[in-house]
């Protein structure tokens, strides 16, 4: 075999051999999962839709809330000391999670079989209600979604909630829906008179109403349709790979929620144990 003969021969097998090993170094690469990428660097990104009480930034640009202050008690006892929002309307909040922006939703979204078909859930860290907001007085006399039903009221919806699929068992038409981008918006839509209420849980209408002495929230309702109760039941959602976070932040929330620790935390975003989750994740997002 000539020089030149055993010099290409050697340079062919060396590219394979390179070519053989790329592929390895490249699943190495891909090897650290979203755990421990948080760990090591020390912080989490976080998206939020400054939704007061759940999850919101102060005037100080504090990140708080039952969601963020759930969520960074169970991060330190991850190794994770640090959490930063990403602030995000409401419907860009799955959306911008499956593209990278942020590594969980920490906006005390509720589970619902719909949302589980994109994201996956951490067990629930709180139930509630309920209710709309209204000009002061209630003029048009709203209280459920029957009564906008039975009226032809128009109803303004935050895209993307929870509310707008009880809107759709309820029966209330198309026309009937105003859909706003945030919840100041639905505000705006009531006072300006497009709408005659906002559709809300009860926590978020009841701190909304305390801040405009020209709107109210009405009594707060749970939604049931065809026998079965929608208790709203939320909690932290991350990108379906992200299953070892997801069960490391479930492993911390099983001895947390329902402690006396955790009720103190919540207690002053007006949450109590009356408020306690009754189903896991995976309960809800079978539909049960």
């Amino acid at each position: 075999m000539s020089t030149f003969t055993r010099r290409a021969v050697s340079g062919v097998i060396a590219i394979v051999a390179a070519l053989s090993f790329t592929p390895f170094l490249a699943s190495g690469a891909q090897a650290q999962n979203t755990l421990e990428k948080i760990r090591k660097q020390g912080y989490i990104r976080i998206g939020f839709a400054n939704e007061a009480p759940y999850s919101y930034a102060t005037a100080s640009g504090k990140l708080t809330g039952e969601s963020p202050s759930v969520f960074k008690h169970v991060m330190k006892k991850l190794g994770v000391n640090e959490v930063d929002g990403v602030l995000t309307e409401w419907g860009s909040l799955i959306p911008g999670l499956k593209a990278g922006r942020f590594d969980a939703i920490v906006a005390s979204m509720y589970v619902t079989p719909k949302r589980c078909k994109q994201v996956i859930f951490a067990n629930p860290t709180y139930g509630i209600g309920e209710a709309f907001i209204v000009k002061k007085g209630n003029p048009d006399g709203i209280n459920t979604f029957a009564d906008a039903v039975k009226k032809k009221l128009k109803v303004a919806f935050i895209a993307g909630t929870a509310e707008v699929g009880y809107a759709d068992m309820a029966g209330l038409a198309r026309d009937q829906r105003l859909i706003v981008p945030d919840f100041a918006s639905g505000v705006a839509a009531v006072l300006a008179g497009r709408a005659s209420a906002v559709a809300l849980t009860s926590p978020t209408a009841k701190g909304l109403a305390a801040k405009n002495d020209k709107i109210e929230r009405t009594t707060p309702f749970i939604f049931t349709h065809d026998g079965k109760v929608y208790k709203g039941e939320g909690s932290f959602a991350f990108r379906k790979e992200d299953t070892a976070l997801r069960d490391a932040v479930n492993a911390q929330l099983a001895t947390f929620i329902g402690t006396p620790e955790h009720l103190a935390m919540v207690k002053k975003f007006g949450f109590d144990k009356t408020n306690l989750p009754e189903h896991t994740a995976a309960q809800l997002c079978a539909g049960k």
